[in-house]
This record gives structure tokens, C-alpha cells and sequence, in this order.
């Protein structure tokens, strides 16, 4: 939390909560390639189990053709996850999440570095979305919807249940800190009962009484 206490605190503002991205974050993209290494990884050995070298000239051919791309694309495959793997890592590292007693700050990126800053004051509704994983391991997706519409402002967050209670609970104490420090409405005046009646009632009956007067 370097950058949010060192470089990004206001004057009266206090570091409340310290939201930790999930470790899930790191192997995600592995986790959801493992069943497409593993359907790769079957494809060869059954080819390499059933390539028979006394059949026909084409089918050895097309068998090993279909072994060595199987192979490369694998081989492809596990240094792309690899080359994710260590960039993940190094983001993880980056990241820094805060909960003040006035905004949401966030901090992503290395090379190009993304802050974005939230007054609570400015929040309408806060989302949760757990998917199945997260669900397993406890970690979520918090939403904030305000004035700028919804955005995914914690990304694969840990405890998310947690991190909307306490934005919650800073909400509120904000409101209730406004109500107490804020101008009491001052009571509206008594009608003054011995104040003459509006003229425009006696310009009336004056009317009525010249009209009587006329038909006469």
C-alpha cells in the first residue's frame, strides 16, 4: 500500500479497510486451460498408441503430420500459459485497493499505470457477482453503479462479502456525520391572528355593494 499512503492521502483522511486481490487471480487463465491441454494431450498419445508403420504410405504419414502439429500446438500452448503465468504475477504485485472515509481508490499496472478514485458520496448501489470458482475459493467481482453508470471496480477481490460491507458501513456513517454537523431547519412563522384581513376581501364587498346600488 505504498502508493495509496504515501502519495494519494488527503489531509483528515484515514486508510479504513485494505482490499487484497485473490490468489485465483495468478492461475485463472490456467485453471481454464487445463481442459483444452488435456484434450490435446489424449489426441497424441491415442495417435502415437494406434500409428501402426506396416499400414499404407499416406495413413503413417498423415498420422505423424497430426502427432507433430498436436505437439507443437501444446508446446505453443504452455509457453503462452507461461508467459501469462509471469505477467499475472508481476500485476498482482502492483495492485493496491483502499477504503477511506471518503473515496475508493484504485491502483493497477506497471508499465501503464491506471488510478482510479470514488467518492462514497457519489455511490448509488454496490453489486457482488460470484462465479462458480469463486464461490470455492472466496473471491468476487464488486460493481460500483453511480453518477458514471456501473463499473467493475474490485476485480477477483478476496472476501467480497466483506470489502460491500464495509463501503456500506463508511456510506453511512458519512450520512449520518452530514445530518449531525448540517443547519437545523428553522421552524416556519405564526400567522399573526391580529393582523388585518387581505384588503382584497373589503375590495370585494365594496364591489357588491356598488352593483346593488346600480340595479337600484
Amino acid at each position: 500500500m505504498k502508493f495509496i499512503k504515501r502519495k494519494n492521502l488527503q489531509e483528515g483522511e484515514e486508510l479504513l479497510y485494505k482490499p487484497l486481490l485473490h490468489w485465483m487471480y495468478i492461475v485463472r487463465h490456467i485453471v481454464l486451460s487445463l481442459p483444452f491441454l488435456v484434450l490435446l494431450l489424449c489426441i497424441w498419445v491415442f495417435i502415437n498408441k494406434h500409428v501402426n508403420p506396416f499400414e499404407t504410405a499416406w495413413g503413417l504419414v498423415s498420422a505423424l503430420a497430426a502427432v507433430y502439429v498436436i505437439r507443437n500446438v501444446i508446446l505453443a500452448a504452455l509457453l503462452v500459459i507461461l508467459l501469462v503465468f509471469v505477467w499475472r504475477i508481476f500485476l498482482y504485485m502492483s495492485c493496491e485497493f483502499g477504503v477511506t472515509n471518503k473515496r475508493l481508490i484504485i491502483k493497477k499496472g506497471i508499465i501503464r499505470l491506471v488510478v482510479a478514485e470514488i467518492p462514497t458520496d457519489r455511490i448509488e448501489s454496490i453489486y457482488c457477482v460470484q462465479g462458480l470458482l469463486g464461490r470455492i475459493f472466496r473471491y468476487g467481482t464488486i460493481y460500483i453503479s453511480g453518477v458514471g453508470g456501473m463499473i467493475p471496480t474490485f476485480f477477483m477481490v478476496s472476501r467480497p462479502y466483506a470489502l460491500r460491507r464495509k463501503i456500506v458501513e463508511v456510506i453511512e456513517k458519512n450520512k449520518a456525520v452530514t445530518v449531525v454537523h448540517g443547519d437545523l431547519p428553522r421552524p416556519a412563522p405564526m400567522p399573526d391572528q391580529s393582523a388585518e384581513a387581505d384588503p382584497i376581501y373589503r375590495y370585494g364587498t365594496f364591489v357588491r355593494v356598488i352593483q346593488g346600488h346600480g340595479r337600484q
